[in-house]
């Protein structure tokens, strides 16, 4: 017997702008898909960690969100949790379930992502701190600062912010469920109007209403279940809590420590990564960590992603949903799924050939947190 923790089932909710739903009313129907996809019952939960988003986490945060869900469910799980690590939340929160499945602290464990970001006013616009008093406000700023960092270093250029961007939307053209199929060229994205230099519109991610969720179990359990368990063959976590008074904070992310460290645990190197679900809040952390994860040299992601190497064609497809940019904001947890389906070999039209391990990450808060997970067949 073996309480290895595996992903059994997973399930989301429409993305876009849905006013007509609250947050948990999407919260409880990807559960619900997660679970049924499972071929579990809401009986059988006995675990419960969420992701509450940027509106239910940091404006809504009062009363814990995973007690309001589980009310909502009508479930009394022995384990629960909330986690607040911005886009690192997802994989962190899965990364929790394992800990507590294996540790014998539950034996099903529902993580979920839910929030109404896109219908809230203000989930991503408020102030970081001393610094809002001059100007610097909501995510952008911090990684426009990262992007212009990263030009002066290596002489990145906007033509491969570009190519990122681009990718994003091949991706996702491939993507039923996504809400940017349409293709963007280059020169479209040359013409589109900065949000904060040198980051255009087409650099930032989407804004969503929306909910995913995964079912964590045994592999015991996971054994007579519908699906085909997907093996967590590693993860790890790194944050760096000093912020812009660290001289290094926009030149590397906590990435470069939790990933050598997650593929020593998986006994794996980056060349044994078929697929990168990697979070792309903006095209450049999706540079910043296929340096940090040692795809590619440091100062080298630029010229790495050029010529589609990260397109639904390349040898080494990223985010082969669309991602944040594409796809929809899903908190993190859409990149795990979508890791999940690559694996099960069920991704349809955008399905990788001989897709047998899949790393996938977390970014978040300041470039604070950062959550990393192998996951395998």
């Amino acid at each position: 017997m073996t309480r290895r923790a595996v992903i059994a089932g997973i399930g989301h909710t429409d993305f876009g702008r849905l006013p007509d739903r609250s947050a948990f009313d999407l919260e409880v129907e990807a559960s619900k898909r997660a679970i049924e996809d499972a071929g579990l019952g809401r009986q059988d939960v006995d675990g419960l960690i969420t992701d509450p988003g940027p509106a239910q986490g940091i404006l809504d945060g009062i009363t814990p969100h995973y007690l309001a869900l589980g009310q909502y469910l009508g479930i009394d799980p022995a384990y629960t949790g909330s986690d607040i690590l911005g886009g690192a939340s997802s994989a962190a929160i899965i990364q929790r379930a394992v800990l507590a499945v294996e540790a014998g602290l539950c034996s099903v464990c529902l993580c979920v992502y839910g929030d109404s970001a896109l219908s809230t006013p203000g989930s991503f616009g408020y102030g970081r701190g001393d610094d809002a008093a001059f100007g610097l406000f909501g995510a952008v700023g911090i990684h426009a600062l990262a992007a212009q960092r990263h030009m002066h270093l290596w002489g990145t250029r906007p033509e491969q912010l570009a190519e990122v961007a681009i990718a994003a939307r091949q991706h996702a053209a491939r993507t039923p469920h996504a809400q940017k199929r349409e293709p963007l060229t280059l020169a479209q994205y040359m013409a589109a109007e900065y949000v904060v230099e040198p980051l255009r519109r087409p650099d930032c991610c989407l804004m969503s209403d929306g909910a995913a969720a995964v079912v964590v179990t045994t592999a015991d359990r996971a054994a007579d279940l519908r699906q085909a368990p997907i093996e967590i063959l590693g993860h790890g976590q790194a944050n760096r809590l000093s912020t812009w008074s660290s001289p290094e904070h926009f030149d590397t992310l906590p990435a470069a420590r939790c990933g050598p460290e997650t593929f020593a645990r998986a006994g794996m190197s980056p060349d044994d990564i078929d697929l990168a679900m990697l979070y792309d809040c903006f095209t450049i952390v999706v540079l910043m960590q296929l340096e940090d994860y040692g795809f590619c040299k440091k100062g080298e992601a630029g010229s790495f992603v050029e010529g589609g190497r990260i397109g639904p064609l390349g040898s080494l497809p990223v985010n082969t949903s669309g991602g944040l940019l594409a796809e929809g904001y899903g908190g993190g947890m859409l990149h795990v799924i979508e890791a999940v389906r690559q694996l099960r070999g069920t991704a349809g039209a955008r399905q990788i050939d001989n897709a047998e391990t899949a790393l996938v990450s977390g970014h978040g808060l300041g470039m604070n947190t950062h959550s990393t997970l192998i996951l395998g067949k």
